[in-house]
């Protein structure tokens, strides 16, 4: 039987503001944050591009192998990891982490799913929203100068404390080996434009990372390489419409892309062109992404069991454990 303290009125937690109030605001807001990225994004592209360079990169690549899809995750821990990555997403621009930080955070999510079983975390969206916290404050750790307190890290829908959040963090770095230096697709890009381009031109990297970006929510970055995924993005930057023959008769002109799986690029260069098609339809249509925001609601502390595992409590005007 539930706590009665722990009832809580729908009413409460649905955010009454006028949207419309801060359209005109939101604009603004959000060309401002278009150009500071796109200046970011430059800082992120690597200078280094040599042939022995990209080589170094593609052998620390095969040291985290891709995995096929697990089957058996099923709609539910897809939709759990696309809520996860969101979270992510809106941290990083609250918090103005640069794009690779939002990147890594996502790898260490995929990597999490790879390795670990989801079946104890399905239907349990404080588990998800905890991971994701984990995960973010992890990759801040590697790529940001400045590092925010765990207890600034705050959601909408839960409130973590550190311990918390510190156990969830062990647990990623148990599984994933604490391999936490990842190669990214941003440390390709400007070497494959210059190959796979006779004039690479910012703009061409610019819509690339944003094309990564786009669908980075259904795109499981376990599922290619990071190389795989810069030369896709950099042939959809420069052509939406090439064939898979036409894939890898440019993949082919290039020493350092023949390693690479052409059909796995054909593939993700298909995924980047059907999410960036997906995006215009909605601008032309004037849909806007579903608002998530909630009311701040429900605190969570840890404890760990005898066995090595990690259990929470929710908190309202009492506690209980969360099943």
């Amino acid at each position: 039987m539930a706590d009665s303290g722990y009832m809580v009125s729908l009413s409460t937690l649905i955010c009454k503001e006028d949207e419309t109030c801060f359209d005109v605001q939101e604009a603004e807001e959000e060309e401002e944050e278009e150009e500071e990225e796109e200046e970011n994004a430059k800082a992120m592209l690597c200078e280094e591009d040599s042939d022995e360079y990209v080589e170094m990169l593609l052998n620390r690549e095969s040291c985290f192998c891709s995995a096929t899809p697990d089957a058996a995750s099923g709609k539910s821990v897809n939709s759990a990891r696309s809520d996860a990555v969101r979270w992510i997403l809106r941290t990083k621009a609250l918090f103005g982490f640069s794009m690779k930080t939002a990147y890594v955070a996502v790898i260490y999510l995929d990597h999490f799913f790879m390795h670990r079983t989801t079946d104890s975390i399905k239907g349990k969206s404080w588990a998800i929203r905890l991971l994701s916290v984990a995960c973010l404050s992890l990759a801040v750790k590697m790529e940001e100068r400045k590092v925010p307190a765990l207890s600034e890290f705050r959601t909408e829908d839960y409130r973590f404390d550190a311990e918390a959040i510190q156990r969830m963090e062990l647990l990623v770095l148990g599984t994933l080996e604490w391999r936490m230096s990842m190669v990214t697709p941003f440390s390709y890009l400007s070497h494959f434009a210059s190959k796979l381009q006779q004039h690479a031109s910012e703009g061409v990297l610019w819509k690339a990372i944003k094309l990564v970006f786009a669908s980075i929510e259904v795109m499981n970055l376990v599922d290619y390489r990071a190389s795989v995924i810069a030369a896709a993005a950099v042939l959809a930057a420069s052509d939406e419409g090439l064939t898979q023959t036409s894939v890898k008769s440019k993949m082919s002109t290039v020493s350092s892309c023949r390693s690479l799986d052409t059909d796995h690029v054909f593939s993700c260069y298909s995924l980047l062109i059907q999410e960036t098609q997906k995006e215009k339809l909605k601008t032309s249509k004037g849909l806007a992404p579903p608002d998530h925001s909630v009311a701040d609601g429900l605190s969570v502390d840890s404890s760990v069991d005898t066995d090595g595992t990690i259990s929470f409590v929710v908190a309202s005007s009492k506690r209980r454990r969360l099943q």
